[in-house]
C-alpha cells in the first residue's frame, strides 16, 4: 500500500512541477488598474484558447495550471488597444505580466472579446443582485413581481416589504428612498416593467453613505440609464394572459456625442387583475358562532411612467446630470364584499357590500447631481432632489343586509375620500477619495453630508346616505399634517491590503417628527439623535476561501400612514387605523461570511430588535376586527444561507440558495400576552439553458416553509416560473413565452392569532398565473458582444481574477 501512495504522491509532484503560474497586472497608460479586463492565453502553434481570466478590482489576474510550451497572451479592454506577447512556460517561474493599453484614438465601431457574460443572479458579502438586463423572463415581469421572487423576500397582501422575516425594509430608486406608504409603493411597482429596469439589489449590510434606514436592509431597483455613443434604443411589449388580459409597453432610447448624454424612458402599464381575500371566524362556544367573509376586488390599473436623463461634461473633470421621473398611475376597483353569518352549519344572516373603490397617484422626482474631480482621485458630488406626490383615494360602499328569508332587503351607503399630498427636499454632498500607494490602489476614504424634510398632508372625508341625502360623519372626518427633517453626516474608510480587507463607517442622524392632527398640535411629536456604525473585517485565508465578519446599527422609522389616527372602514365590522405612538424600530446585525472557491457563499446571522414594528390583526369576542400597527417586545434572530452556481457546464448558467431564519412575536394584544416563535426555510432557483437553434429556456422557483409574522401564523408558499425565448435578426429582436406561478401556489394562507377563544383564518390570493408573450427590439448601434468587459462591480465575482479553464476532451 506504501508503495502505491509513494507512487500517487510522486505523479503528483511531477504533474505540478509541468504547470506553472501566470499572473500580472492590467493598467492604463496613467498606471490606473483596469478593473474587467479581458486576459486571452492560446497556444501559439494552432492560436487555441487554452484559459482566459477577467483582472479584478484592482486590475490584478492569474492563469493557473499552464503546462510547459509556448503562447501567445493578450490583454484587451473597451475603448484600449489590444496588447499581444508571447510567453514561454517552462520549469522555472513565469515573470509577472504587466500590461500597459494605450486608449483608442477612436470610438470602437465593434468589439467581441471572449470574456464573461454578466449572471442573471449573483452574490457578494452582504448583497444580492438581481441583473433584469440578463433574464428575458425577469423582463416579462413587473418589478412588484421580481421583489416576491427574489431569494427570502416577501410582500403581503398590503404591500409590505420583510427580508428573511424582518420587518423595516427601505425601497431605494435609483439609491434614494421612495418615500410613499406601502399601498402606494405596491401600485407603483406594480405599474413598472421590467423591461426598464437594470438591476434590483437586496443589501443586508449597506454602506454608511446610504441612509440608515432599513432593520431588515435595504432594496435597490436600478433603472436602465447608460448612454453610448451614438443614437440607440430598444421597444418591449408584454402581453399576458390568466383571468384577465395584461400589458405593458416600453420605450428606451439613448443619444450620446462628446460633450452631452441623454436617456429617455417611457412605459405604459395595463393591469387587469383579480384580488380575492376570504376570513372566516368562528367562535368557540356552545353555539358555535360563525362568520365569514369574501372580498373580490379585480383591478384595472393603468400607469404611465417617464424618466429622462441629461448629463453636460464641461471637461474632462465637471459634469452637470439633470433627471427626471413622473408617475401617473389610476387604480379603479369594482368589487364586492359578502358576509356571512350564522351559527354551527345554519345561516342566518348575509350582507352583500358592493364596492367602488377609484385610487389616483401622481408623482413628479426631479434633481441635480455636479460632479467635480479635482484628480483622477479625489472627487465631489453634490445632489438636489424634490419629489411631489399627490394621491387620491374614494371608496363608495353599498350594503343590502338580509337578516333572514322572510325580510326584505335594506340599504346602507357611505364613502370616503382621502386627498394626500407629499412634498420632500433632500441636499446632499459627498467627497471621495481613492487611496493609492505607488501604481496600487488600496482603499478609498468617503465622507458627506445630508440634510431631508418631507411635508405630509392626509385628510379624510366621510358621508353616510340617509333618506336619499348625503349627511357628513363629523366622527370619522380626519386631517393629519405631518413633518419630517432629518440631519445626517457620516464618514467611511475602506481599505484593501492582502489578505485583510476593512471597511468602517460611521453615520450620525438627528430627527425631528411633528405630527398634528385637528386641533391637536402635539398629536406626533420626536426628537432623538442617532448613531449607525458599520464594519466590516475581510480575510482571504487563501484563493480558495475567503473569510469575513460585518456589523452594523440600522433604524426603521413608521411610515407616515401608520401614524394617522385616522379610521378607515373597509366594511361594516373591519377598519383600519394608525397608531401616533409608533416608536422607531432599531436593529444591531452580525453576519459572518465564508466564500468557498470564489463562488459558493456560507452566511451566519443574527439581529436584536429593539421596539420592533408589526402591522397586526386584532379582533374582539364579537364580529368586529381592525388592521393596525404596533411596537412589539424585544426580538432576536437568528439566519442562515448557502447559495451557489453550480459550474462547469457551459449551457447552463444557475444561481440556488437555500436559506433558514427564525422570528418571534413578543406581544400584549389586548388581555393576552403572546410569546410565539417559528422556524422558517427557504429554497430558490434560478436555472437558463442554451437549447439548439438558438432558443433559451430559463426556469426559476421559490419555497418558503410555514412560517410566523405578526400574530399570522402562515402555511407554505410557493411559485414554479418558466419561460422560452429566442433572439433572431444578428440579435435584435427578441420573442419570449413565459408561464408565471405554473402551479398556481402562490397563495398566502394564515391563521391569525387571537386573545379570545376564536379561530379566525386568512386566504389572498391575486391573479398570479399568467402566460406571457413578449417582444423585444433593439435599435441603434449593434451592442457589444456577450461577454464584451465593462467596468464590474463586486458582484461579479465569478470568476474575477481567476483563470477558467475551457472544457476539452482532447490535447491542449
Amino acid at each position: 500500500m506504501r508503495y502505491f501512495c509513494f507512487i500517487f504522491f510522486l505523479l503528483g509532484a511531477l504533474n505540478g512541477a509541468a504547470q506553472q503560474e501566470i499572473s500580472g497586472k492590467v493598467t492604463d497608460e496613467r498606471n490606473l488598474p483596469l478593473p474587467g479586463a479581458t486576459i486571452t492565453l492560446k497556444q501559439a502553434s494552432d492560436a487555441k484558447i487554452s484559459v482566459y481570466a477577467i483582472a479584478d478590482s484592482l486590475g490584478k489576474f492569474s492563469l493557473k495550471h499552464v503546462k510547459v510550451g509556448s503562447y501567445q497572451i493578450e490583454a484587451a479592454f473597451v475603448t484600449y488597444k489590444n496588447e499581444v506577447r508571447i510567453v514561454t512556460v517552462g520549469k522555472g517561474p513565469v515573470a509577472v505580466q504587466v500590461f500597459k493599453l494605450l486608449a483608442e484614438s477612436q470610438q470602437l465601431q465593434e468589439v467581441t472579446i471572449s470574456g464573461k457574460k454578466k449572471q442573471a443572479i449573483s452574490v457578494a458579502a452582504g448583497k444580492t443582485t438581481m441583473n433584469v438586463e440578463q433574464s428575458i423572463l425577469a423582463q416579462s415581469q413587473s418589478a412588484y413581481e421580481l421583489l416576491k421572487s427574489l431569494p427570502g423576500v416577501n410582500i403581503n397582501k398590503d404591500g409590505e416589504i420583510r427580508i428573511k422575516g424582518k420587518s423595516g425594509v427601505t425601497v431605494m430608486i435609483d439609491g434614494e428612498p421612495a418615500e410613499m406608504g406601502s399601498s402606494q409603493l405596491k401600485a407603483l411597482l406594480k405599474g413598472t416593467p421590467g423591461t426598464t429596469l437594470q438591476s434590483i439589489e437586496v443589501m443586508n449590510n449597506p454602506p454608511s453613505g446610504m441612509d440608515a434606514a432599513g432593520t431588515a436592509g435595504v432594496i435597490n431597483i436600478v433603472f436602465k440609464k447608460k448612454v453610448k455613443k451614438g443614437f440607440n434604443g430598444s421597444i418591449s411589449s408584454n402581453v399576458s394572459k390568466g383571468r384577465y388580459y395584461r400589458t405593458n409597453h416600453s420605450l428606451n432610447m439613448t443619444y450620446g456625442i462628446e460633450k452631452w448624454d441623454l436617456n429617455l424612458l417611457y412605459a405604459y402599464d395595463f393591469d387587469h387583475s383579480r384580488n380575492e381575500e376570504s376570513v372566516f371566524r368562528s367562535q368557540n362556544t356552545d353555539k358555535s358562532f360563525f362568520m365569514s367573509q369574501l372580498q373580490l376586488n379585480p383591478q384595472k390599473s393603468k400607469g404611465h411612467l417617464l424618466k429622462l436623463g441629461l448629463d453636460h461634461h464641461f471637461d474632462g473633470k465637471n459634469t452637470l446630470r439633470f433627471n427626471l421621473s413622473f408617475n401617473d398611475l389610476r387604480n379603479p376597483a369594482d368589487g364586492r364584499t359578502i358576509s356571512r353569518f350564522g351559527t354551527g352549519k345554519i345561516q342566518d344572516s348575509l350582507l352583500d357590500q358592493r364596492n367602488e373603490l377609484r385610487n389616483t397617484m401622481r408623482n413628479w422626482d426631479y434633481g441635480l447631481k455636479f460632479k467635480h474631480k479635482f484628480t483622477e482621485l479625489k472627487s465631489l458630488n453634490a445632489f438636489l432632489q424634490l419629489n411631489h406626490l399627490r394621491s387620491r383615494g374614494s371608496e363608495d360602499y353599498t350594503i343590502f343586509k338580509t337578516l333572514g328569508p322572510e325580510n326584505k332587503l335594506s340599504e346602507l351607503r357611505y364613502r370616503n375620500i382621502y386627498p394626500s399630498k407629499i412634498d420632500r427636499r433632500v441636499i446632499k454632498v459627498d467627497y471621495l477619495e481613492e487611496l493609492k500607494k505607488g501604481d496600487e490602489n488600496f482603499g478609498k476614504f468617503e465622507a458627506g453630508i445630508k440634510s431631508s424634510q418631507t411635508n405630509l398632508h392626509n385628510s379624510q372625508f366621510s358621508e353616510n346616505r340617509n333618506n336619499g341625502m348625503w349627511q357628513n360623519d363629523a366622527l370619522r372626518n380626519n386631517n393629519f399634517r405631518y413633518k419630517e427633517a432629518i440631519q445626517a453626516a457620516y464618514a467611511a474608510l475602506e481599505l484593501n491590503m492582502e489578505p485583510w480587507t476593512f471597511n468602517a463607517g460611521l453615520r450620525g442622524e438627528y430627527t425631528h417628527v411633528r405630527g398634528e392632527e385637528g386641533t391637536d398640535p402635539g398629536r406626533v411629536r420626536q426628537n432623538y439623535f442617532s448613531l449607525f456604525p458599520n464594519a466590516l473585517i475581510g480575510y482571504k485565508v487563501n484563493d480558495e476561501y475567503k473569510l469575513s465578519v460585518s456589523y452594523n446599527r440600522r433604524i426603521e422609522r413608521p411610515d407616515y400612514d401608520q401614524l394617522n389616527p385616522s379610521i378607515r372602514y373597509l366594511d361594516l365590522y373591519t377598519t383600519r387605523q394608525g397608531n401616533p405612538k409608533l416608536k422607531a424600530q432599531f436593529s444591531n446585525n452580525i453576519e459572518l461570511n465564508q466564500q468557498f472557491f470564489s463562488f459558493i457563499d456560507l452566511t451566519l446571522g443574527y439581529s436584536s430588535i429593539k421596539n420592533p414594528i408589526f402591522s397586526t390583526f386584532l379582533s374582539s369576542p364579537g364580529v368586529k376586527s381592525a388592521y393596525t400597527t404596533i411596537n412589539t417586545g424585544h426580538q432576536q434572530q437568528w439566519q442562515a444561507s448557502l447559495s451557489f452556481p453550480i459550474p462547469g457546464v457551459d449551457w447552463w448558467e444557475n444561481y440556488q440558495t437555500f436559506y433558514f431564519y427564525t422570528s418571534q412575536f413578543n406581544a400584549n394584544l389586548e388581555t393576552k400576552a403572546f410569546k410565539e416563535r417559528a422556524n422558517t426555510y427557504g429554497i430558490y432557483s434560478y436555472n437558463s439553458f442554451k437549447l439548439p437553434a438558438g432558443f433559451n429556456l430559463e426556469l426559476s422557483g421559490w419555497y418558503e416553509s410555514a412560517g410566523l409574522y405578526a400574530n399570522f401564523r402562515y402555511k407554505p408558499v410557493s411559485e414554479i416560473t418558466a419561460g422560452l425565448n429566442k433572439k433572431m435578426l444578428k440579435d435584435k429582436l427578441t420573442l419570449g413565452l413565459a408561464v408565471a406561478d405554473v402551479f398556481y401556489t402562490g397563495i398566502f394562507k394564515a391563521a391569525i392569532l387571537s386573545d379570545h377563544t376564536q379561530t379566525f383564518n386568512l386566504d389572498s390570493r391575486t391573479d398570479s398565473r399568467q402566460v406571457k408573450f413578449s417582444l423585444s427590439w433593439n435599435f441603434g448601434k449593434k451592442p457589444k458582444a456577450e461577454g464584451s468587459a465593462e467596468q464590474p462591480s463586486d458582484e461579479n465575482r465569478f470568476p474575477s481574477g481567476k483563470s477558467k479553464q475551457l472544457i476539452k476532451t482532447g490535447k491542449q
